[in-house]
């Protein structure tokens, strides 16, 4: 994506691959996404819920993100499901909703973490055969991610420095000059 996905498009996402894989319950008055999207900047949020019977009908779960942000706990709701039955046999359809949003969301998400990844910077390393390895440290501000690369070059011939909100990396070699490049905009 060249922009972060919003909660509203998370919650229609997840809800899609739901139906493609059939295991949207029957019961379902509606399932509708938040009319307030919010951008999702930081993969490392939460997904909350509340399962519960309405106040005077039917279940409801609705499902929020939360996410350390600042100095605090920030909520956004991504979205809500229906159905205007009450019985034992509906709580468990909608349990059973639930654990498949939970399930298809996380895989969803790690999937696609760079869609997710909109903040600080990302700094990876090179092994002797040139190759980027599979783990990267993830920084809050580029000032700690050029440190980290520093560090990082004591050990390893290469580095990658990646700013998370312009997609744009950086190359750098030990005992060399810094050199700009497009190495792409996978980031991970």
């Amino acid at each position: 994506m060249d922009r972060p996905m919003t909660t509203q498009e998370l919650f229609n996402r997840i809800s899609d691959i739901l139906k493609e894989k059939g295991k949207m319950p029957d019961i379902l008055d509606y399932g509708i996404a938040t009319s307030e999207p919010v951008p999702i900047r930081i993969y490392e949020f939460e997904l909350k819920n509340n399962l519960d019977y309405g106040g005077s009908e039917g279940i409801y779960l609705d499902l929020w993100i939360e996410y350390f942000e600042d100095d605090g706990w920030v909520k956004n709701d991504i979205g809500i499901f229906k159905t205007l039955e009450d019985s034992r046999e509906a709580m468990h359809a909608m349990a059973g909703l639930l654990a498949d949003f939970i399930i298809e969301g996380t895989a969803y998400i790690n999937a696609n973490l760079d869609d997710f990844t909109w903040t600080g910077a990302d700094v990876y390393v090179f092994g002797g055969d040139g190759e980027r390895t599979d783990w990267c440290y993830s920084c809050n501000s580029m000032e700690n991610a050029l440190e980290k690369k520093d560090e990082l070059l004591k050990k390893y011939p290469q580095v990658a420095v990646r700013d998370n909100a312009t997609r744009k990396e950086r190359m750098f070699w030990r005992q060399a000059e810094e050199k700009e490049g497009a190495m792409g905009t996978d980031g991970g």
